[in-house]
């Protein structure tokens, strides 16, 4: 009996880790639309970015360049342009976009860069 616990429990364990690995992307062009997708999600009502960005009452609508790297990992975040909005706003904003990891990896060494629009102004508050 105590064999079996064991073995469920090792057997569970091993699921789990399995189950948090992240999907290893290789095509660029996959890599770029998998990655405008994942920053749409982030702005879905019940995403911790949509819970920041109510909360903190941010406002304005963002162009943002995001450069990101092998393992989903944000390594830059710049504002390309910004309208109606507030420089408060504009630097919050571009931290937590900063924070976010994207849900999947790349190959070693790859980093790819997109522009992206956010309107925080049309968001279900």
């Amino acid at each position: 009996m105590k064999h079996l616990l064991t073995i469920l429990f090792l057997v569970s364990i091993g699921l789990t880790a399995a189950a948090q690995k992240k999907e290893l992307l290789e095509d660029k062009e996959t890599i770029l639309a998998r990655a405008t997708l994942a920053l749409d999600a982030a702005l879905q009502p019940g995403q911790p970015l949509h819970e920041a960005v109510v909360k903190e009452q941010l406002i304005g609508r963002y162009v943002i360049q995001v450069s990101f790297r092998e393992k989903g990992d944000i390594s830059s975040v710049f504002v390309v342009s910004a309208e109606m909005h507030d420089q408060r706003s504009q630097n919050r904003f571009k931290d937590l976009v900063h924070q976010l990891e994207l849900p999947f990896k790349m190959p070693k060494g790859r980093q790819y860069r997109i522009e992206h629009t956010f309107d925080l102004n049309t968001i279900h508050r």
